[in-house]
């Protein structure tokens, strides 16, 4: 409910075991850019189920979960929640239960409701059905907005689809470089004909295989963790030593630059890796092991 400090839910998705660290930090960074939630964020990367959510939601709420895809509300629950009520907070009936008390029976509405479960709603719920007691059950968006649609034909706003990857072979992105340093090396780019942008965490997570993204070795670091590798090509830059090397290797990044203010090796090091350009991998070429300067 909405009382009480509740666990984060990507933190009982890791104790769940239906992903991991690496794949909780691409959830986050697509939750806090698009400013979806973390549950919709995870079922959009493809690195958790609706299931899998739903789960994790009911843990974190307290209450139990159910999946409106296998579960059928019951016709005779319906003309218990009004329309509005239904449309105000996205409650769906499920059943009305005999419970046997000491003395007697009382009857339990059963509901649907959205995370996180509002008191408000089952208050309003309550009064509007005239039942002593409301037991809500948490169910995913997409599932609600289904079964409202098909009870009561109220159809919602249509989610705005997720924003379209950048064009393979686009710019050079460039990430976690200061701002000066990123203005620097596009104007040293330019002068060559190729363009360069400054690059969000979700474009570096949703690079295609003719992308090129040029980065620190600590900022990929600290976007991948070692524990994913992203589809495009990476350059790394870090010291001129195998502790850098290794660091690289762990990332995937097949260019190593001691020095990305090295206009001629970090044109080599571009050039080698656009699509008309050679395929070796870190070291296999000049330009791609470590400079000193």
């Amino acid at each position: 409910m909405e009382t009480g400090a509740r666990r984060p839910l990507g933190e009982i998705l890791l104790e769940l075991g239906v992903l991991n660290r690496a794949q909780l930090r691409v959830g986050l960074v697509h939750h806090f850019e698009t400013h979806v939630p973390l549950g919709r964020a995870l079922v959009r990367e493809g690195v958790c189920s609706e299931a899998d959510i739903l789960r994790g939601l009911a843990a974190q709420l307290g209450v139990e979960a159910v999946d409106l895809e296998h579960v059928i509300p019951e016709r005779s629950a319906l003309s218990l929640i009004p329309a509005r009520i239904a449309r105000q907070y996205r409650a769906v009936p499920l059943r009305v239960e005999m419970v046997p008390l000491e003395q007697g029976e009382r009857e339990v509405l059963h509901i649907a409701l959205p995370a996180p479960v509002s008191l408000e709603a089952v208050d309003a719920v309550r009064a509007v059905s005239g039942k002593p007691r409301v037991e809500a059950h948490v169910a995913s968006d997409p599932a609600l907005a289904r079964a409202l649609a098909d009870l009561y034909g109220i159809e919602e706003p249509t989610e705005p689809p997720a924003a379209p990857a950048p064009p393979p072979g686009g710019p050079l992105l460039l990430y976690g470089w200061p701002p000066v340093t990123a203005v620097l090396i596009s104007r040293q780019l330019a002068r060559h004909g190729i363009t360069a942008k400054v690059a969000s965490p979700l474009e570096v997570l949703h690079t295609s295989a003719n992308d090129v993204v040029l980065a620190p070795i600590q900022a990929m670091e600290g976007l991948l963790a070692g524990e994913v590798h992203i589809a495009g090509s990476l350059i790394v830059h870090g010291t001129s030593d195998d502790e850098g090397f290794e660091r690289a290797r762990k990332l995937g990044a097949r260019g190593y630059l001691a020095n990305p203010r090295d206009e001629q090796l970090l044109l080599r090091a571009i050039r080698r890796l656009r699509p008309e350009g050679g395929t070796s991998d870190l070291p296999g070429g000049p330009d791609s092991a470590p400079q000193s300067h």
